[in-house]
């Protein structure tokens, strides 16, 4: 008997990059399996959208792919921009290169001096610098640094304290420094880039979406499906209307936590470590300018009165994400994933946002023509103290039942898209193996 014939009623859940991927190349083996996708489009988190002629992403997506696997698949999907990066950072109306600790040239005398002397006295203990993220920071650049600078943005992009943080998810993301770069990049106006990733791409056309237009070709892909309950004991997922159907091999994309909600007879203590996985919900300003604005590709604000953790420019990644001679920003503002918002409160951060753009010289108010507000329920992990605890806890109930779990939220990481290509593509293989 054929693998093929041997593989029955595969059933993915979801349609991000990480479910299509799997899909694909189990297609790719000739092993059938059904996709369900609870939104009318697929494409999940990278899916784009269009504004009066100007194309917006969920958030800013570029991809950082090392591996040629994933460099070439996503470039046979879309021609492609190699993207030249020198990102930006506001920090009290001053403009610092990045990464900020090795270009404090901007900032005045006393500001340097403090920077420095803090850096010196840092505590270099290890075992300090573990307990959390909090301590990492303050004893990898010094108290001042890690309190003005990393902790403001922590704050603001994780939505907690760095304190409340573990240390699980820095690896290479975090550019630690050494004194003499410090001293060179505090009294030379030497920029160095210290950016976790020297290349990355972007489409040239359509937006960040195109790089899922061969995944998106896919027929096991169904729509418009949504999950009302699933039953593991008898391997069933039944959906609005009752309609049922069973599954032999079950992959999920979708948040761990709905997976639960959604799973019946799971013991109670496996719901209540899988209700405190924190993650973040966003809210995207998009703005359509009317001429071109002068600022580099993106920055990272160190300001808490201006709301928006980074703001980007969809049109300085492709010319042809505006139209001519115009251009785009999409300002990213994170909040609790459990707090209510209503239009008064999304109207104050629309406001805040535009009101900080104006006064920082980005554009003038008659210079805008698009303004768009979009929430969107999931956008990070956050990864607290407990984080590893209460994951762990969920995925290993799970592994009775023999479910595979991929992507930034059904796995519950800090997965980039490239992230998830690839690991969609491992357990596509791992499947095809063990079938």
């Amino acid at each position: 008997m054929s693998k093929k014939n041997n593989a029955k009623n595969i059933v993915i859940l979801g349609a991000g990059i990480s479910g299509l991927t799997v899909s694909y190349f189990l297609n790719k083996f000739k092993i059938k399996n059904l996709v369900l996708e609870k939104q009318n489009k697929a494409g999940g988190l990278l899916k784009s959208f269009k504004i009066k002629n100007f194309i917006f992403d969920n958030f800013i997506h570029i991809s950082h792919a090392k591996k040629n696997i994933a460099k070439n698949f996503f470039k046979s999907s879309a021609k492609n921009f190699l993207i030249k990066h020198k990102p930006n950072n506001l920090y009290k109306n001053i403009w610092i290169d990045h990464s900020p600790q090795f270009n404090l040239f901007p900032l005045n005398l006393g500001e340097k001096l403090k920077i420095i002397f803090s850096y010196l006295f840092r505590n270099r203990n290890e075992k300090y610098k573990k307990k959390n993220y909090a301590n990492w920071l303050k004893g990898t650049y010094g108290n001042y640094f890690a309190k003005n600078f990393s902790m403001i943005y922590t704050e603001k992009y994780w939505v907690t304290k760095s304190s409340n943080m573990s240390t699980s998810w820095i690896k290479f993301r975090m550019q630690p420094i050494n004194l003499k770069d410090l001293l060179i990049g505090a009294f030379f106006k030497i920029y160095k880039n210290t950016f976790y990733s020297s290349q990355m791409r972007y489409p040239k056309r359509g937006g960040y979406e195109s790089f899922l237009s061969i995944l998106k070709k896919n027929k096991s892909v169904k729509l418009n499906k949504n999950i009302k309950k699933i039953d593991l004991q008898k391997k069933q997922i039944v959906l609005d209307g009752e309609k049922k159907i069973n599954f032999n091999k079950l992959v999920s994309t979708i948040p761990l936590p709905e997976f639960c909600k959604l799973s019946k007879k799971i013991p109670n203590k496996i719901l209540k470590a899988s209700k405190k996985l924190r993650c973040t919900a966003g809210i995207l300003i998009s703005l359509g300018i009317k001429k071109k604005v002068n600022m580099r590709t993106w920055f990272y604000i160190y300001d808490k009165k201006f709301k928006a953790a980074r703001v980007y420019s969809p049109s300085k990644l492709s010319k042809f994400n505006s139209p001519k001679d115009k251009s785009s920003l999409q300002a990213e503002i994170f909040i609790d994933n459990k707090k209510n918002i209503d239009n008064e409160y999304l109207n104050y951060i629309k406001d805040n946002t535009i009101e900080n753009l104006i006064k920082i010289g980005v554009f003038r108010k008659k210079d805008l023509e698009v303004v768009h507000i979009k929430f969107l329920k999931y956008a990070n992990v956050i990864f607290d103290k407990n984080y590893s605890q209460n994951r762990n806890l969920v995925l290993n109930y799970f592994k009775k039942y023999d479910i595979d779990f991929v992507g930034r939220f059904g796995k519950w990481a800090y997965l980039w898209s490239d992230d998830c290509f690839l690991s969609g593509k491992l357990l596509a293989e791992k499947i095809y193996k063990n079938l």
